[in-house]
């Protein structure tokens, strides 16, 4: 089920580095069914000699329709997914289609996503049942609008043009 709308991934992954064999496996349930992930194992070529914080808070801004959060005891320690979690956070600020999808690893609450967002849980829920609901997800929203996988960030200066009056004449 590869999306072809406007989103270059349909799913990337944040997680701390402890949690690393649990996003293993569902990149890899995810990919079996066809999803495109961001796992950031599965693409070492493209951010080899980029600056990866820059790279990473576009692709969690911008270029995924959902983000899923592997949410831990770690997850609010590591600055990489403190970064993570506040582009993600932007982003479902300015968009008002669901955008975090966190999945409790353990009972630790992160301040803006636990007490106010939908999760699952992996000590309830099989990560396969997991998987198959974002498939769902996929299946619903596919074709849905949302926003551009272009930056328009001003650091950037990707910044989309807007028509004046006299283009429309």
């Amino acid at each position: 089920m590869t999306s072809h709308d406007e989103f270059e991934y349909d799913v990337a992954l944040s997680f701390a580095q402890e949690d690393r064999a649990t996003a293993d496996k569902f990149a890899a349930l995810l990919t079996s069914k066809d999803i495109k992930v961001f796992y950031d194992m599965y693409e070492p070529a493209a951010l080899w000699g980029k600056d990866v914080l820059d790279h990473l808070v576009n692709l969690y801004a911008r270029k995924a329709r959902y983000c899923v959060l592997f949410i831990s005891g770690q997850y609010p320690l590591r600055k990489w997914t403190e970064a993570e979690r506040t582009s993600v956070q932007e982003r479902a600020f300015r968009d008002t289609d669901e955008y975090i999808l966190p999945v409790l690893l353990d009972d630790v609450e992160v301040p803006g996503i636990t007490e106010a967002t939908g999760y699952r849980d992996l000590h309830q829920h099989s990560m396969e049942s997991i998987a198959s609901v974002l498939e769902q997800k996929l299946i619903e929203t596919k074709g849905h609008s949302g926003l551009s996988s272009q930056s328009h960030d001003l650091r950037s200066g990707n910044i989309p043009s807007t028509p004046h009056k006299s283009d429309a004449q």
